[in-house]
């Protein structure tokens, strides 16, 4: 009797923490200029050993993390409205982090991507997945 009251335990447990999963559950809603909705998750200043500190935001995206063209359609359009934010904070890097949960048949899961832009000397902003794919 104990023994099958301490697998039952178990097992309600182990459900109650598959529903936690990835998916994001403090988020705010910000609306694009196209009238997208998009879930931020987080937002904050971060400090980097070798480069500037930048301000990170991390979104939770429909897309998929392996339709970079589309992805990337859909940062920059975020971009658009969170560079305010970036050169408000006086820094000269941003961070868009975007995160495609899935549901699994028992888990969530979730996978990510980031896009970081930096301003150069030129004061012209730029998103460093450029470079990568000119020198491909």
């Amino acid at each position: 009797m104990i023994r099958n009251s301490r697998i039952l335990v178990s097992l309600l447990l182990l459900v109650a923490c598959a529903g936690c999963g990835v998916q994001p559950r403090n988020f705010k809603t910000i609306k694009l200029p196209s009238g997208k909705e998009i879930k931020v998750t987080s937002m904050g200043e971060m400090g980097f050993p070798n480069s500037p500190a930048a301000l990170v935001m991390d979104y939770v995206t429909v897309i998929s993390i392996d339709d970079k063209a589309a992805l990337r359609k859909e940062v920059d359009e975020i971009w658009s409205v969170f560079q305010i934010d970036v050169e408000n904070a006086h820094l000269k890097a941003g961070v868009i982090r975007a995160t495609q949960v899935s549901n699994g048949w028992f888990m969530k899961s979730g996978r990510g991507y980031g896009f970081v832009f930096v301003k150069r000397d030129d004061d012209k902003w730029h998103c460093l997945e450029d470079e990568k794919t000119q020198t491909k």
